[in-house]
């Protein structure tokens, strides 16, 4: 994806610097686009399609893990969501309608570039279709009922619009998907690599659908997806989030990075100090690696016969050590053997309540580049996979038709691949009978681990309306009052810790389930937009 990352930061440095100097298609400052002087060659719209991709997901979409029971951080705004303490002044993250001023303007003007390939020209709708969708969705997700634009306006007496139900935005969002579904190409290669492809279009609407609890669409979507023969898990789980899954198998759309034109915050957001440079921005919560069953499929873990209190992370789930560092764990980096233990009691850099220390005793390992320590990372933002795609169709296919043997065959596909028991070995051990709702209680588990730290949770939390259970009341750090043994005590160091809250959290009332809309955006619509009822 080398071309079009470098378009992208290029494009993004001209569009908000003061100035650009020529040179870059040797073409006007793109701050001072006019149609007269743009549109002029296929390699303009080229960039201006390129340029709607830095509206999709990146690496700071991790932050929503922070808003659900999954994370703890550092991060103010965040937090506050995380904590019920958000309000109308810091609510407006996802509020933008300049994705779709800039969709509209390609849409105005692409039929002005003289000699354009016809098929150039109608991938390029698609692929800015698929981000204007997206946009869309994420913003009726968490605001509800918003204003829909259906055209660029160009009078600003006509900007201030009243909202649109959410479901109408919705049917419109999945009739754009379904169109650049059908003008997208089923892969790319060389440089255009990471561009919107079909199955994107399609993964998008699996999950439209799904999020608006209209399961036996979501179901026949996320089949669809499933019928194309061209997407496969990635054989390992914890390198398909490193450099070696970018563009894979399973990568059906990321948000790609590079070296030398831009690298991605996850080492400082998500790393062990300690260990990789990082800053322990967000943590992972007690609570998540609690939930972590043992690695014969004991529910909760301490069932196991080979639980060890002093041991409790071992014998786990794979996927535990693959995303969560825990205390005492070795993850040596080439570049930086001197330290290679997990240590958030007496490292330094890591130590519970430290400046740049973890806040709950554990830091994530999941999506930090391995490859580089000095820089930041390179690896791809996996906005969109297939672990995701078969994990939804099991959701809505059981929601739809309860548990099937198709249902059944996607969830074992995860379990295999992560080494864990199949569905009826994990239900037999654990004395569970098969039914729609002890297979929903399961899929929405593996939902937690298999895509925990991809930010997808607070979503779920969202949908499945369990803020009250999972989101109210204290966070702790690790409970380390037995001791962890792979800990050396010599030289003075500790190997034990009490279990602390960090923080309360109240989530007691509905109006959390919505964002409210941004006091900033009310106040400029000359009192047309009004704010989300509950927050009233």
């Amino acid at each position: 994806m080398k071309k079009i990352i470098v378009v992208c930061a290029a494009v993004i440095t001209c569009l908000f610097a003061e100035s650009c100097k020529k040179g870059l298609l040797d073409q006007s400052p793109l701050n001072q686009i006019t149609d007269g002087t743009y549109w002029q060659s296929s390699d303009d719209a080229v960039m201006f399609a390129t340029r709607m991709y830095t509206y999709m997901p990146q690496d700071n979409f991790v932050y929503y893990e922070g808003m659900s029971d999954n994370g703890i951080t550092n991060d103010n705004n965040t937090r506050r969501f995380g904590n019920s303490t958000q309000d109308p002044t810091i609510s407006s993250k996802e509020w933008s309608y300049e994705p779709m001023r800039q969709a509209y303007s390609f849409f105005s003007n692409v039929d002005k570039v003289p000699g354009m390939d016809a098929g150039l020209k109608k991938r390029l709708v698609a692929e800015v279709k698929f981000v204007m969708a997206y946009r869309y969705f994420i913003m009726t997700t968490l605001y509800g009922d918003i204003p829909f634009v259906h055209s660029l306006i160009t009078d600003p007496n006509a900007a201030d619009l009243p909202k649109t139900p959410k479901a109408e935005i919705t049917k419109n969002v999945i009739q754009w998907l379904d169109e650049a579904a059908a003008d997208l190409p089923a892969s790319y290669t060389g440089t255009d690599l990471g561009r919107a492809t079909k199955g994107a279009a399609m993964a998008l609407k699996a999950r439209v659908y799904l999020y608006n609890s209209q399961y036996p669409e979501a179901a026949a979507a996320a089949k669809a997806v499933m019928d194309l023969n061209i997407y496969q898990l990635y054989p390992d789980y914890y390198a398909f989030f490193q450099k070696d899954g970018d563009y894979s198998s399973e990568d059906i759309w990321s948000f790609g990075y590079t070296l030398s034109v831009r690298q991605n915050s996850l080492r400082d957001i998500l790393g062990s100090q300690a260990l990789m440079n990082g800053r322990n921005i967000l943590d992972p919560t007690a609570e998540l690696v609690s939930d972590y069953e043992s690695k014969n499929g004991y529910y909760p873990y301490t069932k196991d016969p080979s639980y060890l209190a002093t041991d409790p992370f071992n014998n786990r789930d794979p996927r535990l050590r693959q995303s969560i560092l825990c205390p005492g764990d070795i993850f040596p980096y080439p570049n930086f053997p001197n330290i290679n233990q997990y240590d958030p009691f007496n490292n330094a850099g890591d130590r519970i309540g430290g400046d740049l220390g973890s806040r709950s005793g554990f830091s994530w390992a999941k999506n930090v580049d391995r490859y580089d320590y000095v820089r930041s990372g390179t690896n791809n933002w996996k906005a969109f996979r297939f672990g995701e795609v078969l994990l939804n169709y099991a959701e809505a296919q059981n929601e739809a038709g309860g548990p099937t043997a198709e249902v059944i065959a996607a969830i074992d596909k995860i379990r295999i691949r992560a080494k864990m028991p199949t569905v009826a070995q994990t239900f037999a051990i654990n004395n569970i009978l098969v039914s729609q709702s002890t297979l929903r209680t399961f899929i929405r588990h593996e939902r937690r681990i298999e895509l925990a730290g991809e930010g997808l949770r607070y979503f779920d939390i969202l949908r499945w309306k369990i803020g009250e259970q999972v989101m109210q009341g204290p966070i702790y750090t690790v409970d380390a009052s037995a001791g962890i043994t792979a800990i050396s005590t010599a030289n003075g160091k500790i190997n034990k810790y009490p279990k602390t809250v960090i923080e309360t959290r109240f989530f007691n009332n509905p109006k959390f389930y919505v964002w409210p809309i941004p006091q900033s955006a009310i106040d400029a619509s000359k009192g047309v937009l009004t704010q989300n009822p509950l927050w009233k």
